[in-house]
């Protein structure tokens, strides 16, 4: 009995200490029945998450793979709110400078302004070249991410045997009057990290005088690099989470935190708005297309953004040129790799307006 008492003790001694840290965390949760298995880090990520994340004890049947950091001291990795240090009662936490220019910060709309401009390969005769703007918003994403984290996908891959791929893409363009080559720009990243595996991210092409050109929504989600299932690794989840949740201002567990969460989830839950008329296909093209090595990444398939150009050279095996008109909306979803020398056959089904320009859906199959 007495050993149980001296080890619930001991427990509420190091849950305090943590707590101690988090001066604005509102009230939490019980602690749940798992907590006997906690150490420090166990209590502090349940204390960082507002009582969110329950992690599975630190037992020898429950420790779960983490990134390895050698050099630093255990804590946790997933932190929402700013920690108090470990030194003396007067020393001054250490700042470190950020040079990111965050827009709205604190908000659900905060996001990471990037500038930009315009260049030849950004424009067609009419509209803007699909795959150069999505390949400027991975840059600029990749940018962001590691700017914030100090993670590039590289390291993620290298350290925590994660990859970050694509489930789909949402891309809509909103005016008419598009920036001219050489045209000073910006791009604006919202990135979030809800719940594991999720990383979805939003940006925007603004130009000069603050209106947003195009749109691109973008379903994001870590994978096992090893397994190419879903990533189950909350220590790399949490690596990319905590310094990015405290850059947009949204890292202090109090009630207006609360409230942007719950705002966040709510707009990423949306759906994509409606354009134009119900879809009526009124034509159905059979055509042909092979994933060329150009057309692949590091993870040895498609990149996303050449996904407009394979469906371009898929319709023009057919003889139809519809594609060569501007394109002001597009939607993709991956659902299986594409490596490079694939076979694909394309069920393209079109539908043609006299007002409305040409719409059409692309079927692949291997």
């Amino acid at each position: 009995y007495g050993s149980i008492v001296n080890m619930t003790t001991q427990l509420e001694q190091l849950y305090k200490k943590v707590l101690a840290r988090y001066p604005d965390c509102p009230e939490l949760p019980p602690l749940p029945k798992c907590s006997s298995n906690w150490k420090e880090s166990d209590f502090e990520v349940f204390v960082a998450s507002m009582g969110s994340i329950i992690p599975p004890g630190s037992g020898p049947e429950n420790q779960s793979e983490q990134c390895e950091d050698p050099g630093k001291e255990e804590h946790a990795l997933f932190e929402c709110a700013p920690r108090r240090g470990y030194g003396a009662p007067d020393e001054k936490p250490s700042a470190s400078p950020s040079n990111l220019c965050i827009k709205n910060k604190g908000t659900a709309d905060a996001c990471l302004v990037t500038s930009s401009s315009i260049y030849m390969v950004d424009r067609a005769f009419e509209g803007l070249k699909v795959e150069s703007v999505l390949t400027k918003f991975d840059q600029c994403r990749a940018a962001a991410l590691q700017g914030m984290s100090g993670m590039s996908t590289s390291s993620l891959v290298e350290q925590c045997g994660v990859g970050i791929l694509l489930s789909d893409i949402y891309y809509a363009v909103h005016t008419a009057d598009l920036p001219a080559v050489t045209a000073a720009v910006h791009v604006e990243s919202e990135i979030d990290l809800p719940k594991m595996p999720m990383l979805p991210s939003r940006q925007r092409l603004v130009d000069a005088s603050g209106n947003a050109v195009c749109t691109a929504i973008f379903g994001q989600l870590m994978v096992d690099m090893a397994t190419t299932q879903l990533s189950q690794n909350s220590d790399a989840y949490n690596r990319v989470k905590r310094p990015c949740d405290n850059e947009f201002g949204r890292g202090i567990p109090n009630s207006a935190t609360l409230a942007v969460r719950q705002e966040l989830a709510a707009k990423w839950a949306q759906q994509h708005p409606k354009r134009g008329k119900v879809f009526t296909p009124s034509k159905y093209l059979p055509g042909k297309y092979v994933v060329a090595p150009s057309d692949c990444d590091t993870y040895n398939t498609v990149y996303h953004p050449k996904v407009t150009s394979v469906c371009e050279h898929a319709s023009l095996s057919t003889g139809e040129t519809f594609c060569c008109a501007a394109t002001t909306a597009f939607f993709c979803r991956f659902i299986s790799t594409l490596p490079p020398g694939t076979r694909l056959d394309a069920h393209i089904f079109v539908d043609e307006t006299a007002d409305e320009g040409t719409r059409a859906l692309f079927v692949f199959e291997k």
